[in-house]
């Protein structure tokens, strides 16, 4: 699909359902639109049942593909970041026993992005970072050069904290934040959410569900987030004071889970590895509240304070205290369940966070 440059003549709406996509890793595009993407995997493991790969991004097969895109088969390209070096041993060390039948593959598919460093790329580039960390890799730096804009799912609020540890071995000094071409790098930074890939529609107009908890968690603790650790003993207190928690010990299956969830008023989401975490948007589509601790990163189409959630500070009494007063007000309550749904729904599903993406590759957004 070509989009026209000419000033003279208005471009025509971009039609998302025509964009052909060279997707290098993640797999979300091939998901979501498997006939119109080619997706070359890059990870160590293969994607399981997710979606179904094309073929591996090794050097010369994304060089293959980059001339097709030259010819007109291909609109866009969407390049994943690989959270290591391609050298790291943890990759041709491991990969072999996960694809032992691909043996180049096994060796050479990290390399898959790093080659789009010195390739000519005949349409957009779009660099997405879906990690868990803050960081972005001294390996993916040329990306801020190459693509139209770099999507990272944790950005921090302060955009150039991506720097520390890995381009910068402290936070960037003046030198780097006055510099053009990094301020040019760093503007490309854009939020992107985690997007849910299971769902039923059934779940968008559905009635308001029967409430016979207060709150609802089910997740891992030990070894994860300290805002986990911390909040625990706040559970304790609330359910001291007479506040009914569904906390199951054993883990469920995911309908089960959804399905539980759904019948509490709120649901604690507190920040995993990483501040998004895909119970937020789980828990609004079955119209239970996210409780969640105060955001550290810049959000795309947030889920707002008192609008779509409730949101708490993590130091000691900061969720009792949040708890306590949305309990208070269940019509509020139901308000704000009802919008985090709609949001959801307008915002956080796989297709939304394709299109989002494909609309700001021609900056229809």
């Amino acid at each position: 699909m070509v989009i026209s440059s000419n000033p003279e003549r208005p471009e025509p709406a971009l039609d998302i359902s025509r964009l052909r996509i060279l997707e290098i890793g993640s797999g979300y595009f091939k998901f979501q639109y498997p006939e119109r993407t080619t997706c070359l995997w890059t990870n160590t493991r293969l994607p399981d049942q997710f979606c179904a790969i094309d073929g591996f991004s090794t050097p010369d097969r994304v060089l293959r593909e980059l001339r097709a895109a030259a010819a007109g088969r291909y609109d866009v390209v969407i390049a994943n970041t690989v959270r290591y070096s391609p050298w790291h041993p943890r990759y041709w060390a491991r990969a072999p026993f996960h694809t032992p039948t691909h043996p180049w593959a096994s060796i050479s598919r990290q390399f898959g992005v790093s080659v789009l460093r010195w390739a000519t790329i005949p349409v957009p580039l779009i660099a997405i970072d879906m990690d868990d960390s803050f960081g972005i890799g001294s390996d993916s730096v040329f990306l801020f050069d190459k693509a139209k804009a770099f999507f990272k799912r944790e950005l921090p609020v302060d955009n150039w904290q991506v720097l520390h540890g890995t381009i910068h071995p402290h936070l960037p000094t003046l030198r780097y934040r006055n510099s053009e071409k990094w301020r040019r790098r760093i503007g490309k930074l854009r939020p992107i959410s985690l997007p849910i890939c299971s769902f039923d529609e059934r779940w968008r107009d559905a009635p308001f569900p029967e409430k016979t908890h207060d709150i609802f968690f089910s997740g891992s603790v030990s070894g994860n987030s300290t805002v986990r650790g911390a909040g625990l003993p706040e559970l304790e207190r609330l359910k001291a004071l007479g506040y009914r928690i569904d906390q199951p010990t054993e883990r469920l299956p995911y309908d089960a889970f959804m399905e539980r969830m759904s019948h509490s008023w709120l649901a604690w989401s507190p920040e995993g590895m990483g501040w998004d975490c895909y119970r937020h948007y789980e828990a609004a589509l079955m119209q239970a509240v996210p409780l969640i601790n105060q955001p550290t990163i810049v959000r795309h189409a947030p889920l707002l304070d008192g609008v779509h959630g409730v949101y708490y500070d993590v130091e000691p009494g900061g969720m009792e205290r949040a708890v306590v007063t949305a309990l208070a007000d269940k019509d509020r309550l139901r308000r704000i369940a009802i919008a985090a749904r709609d949001q959801t729904f307008a915002h956080h599903l796989v297709r939304e966070y394709c299109d989002h993406i494909l609309r700001v590759a021609f900056d229809q957004d």
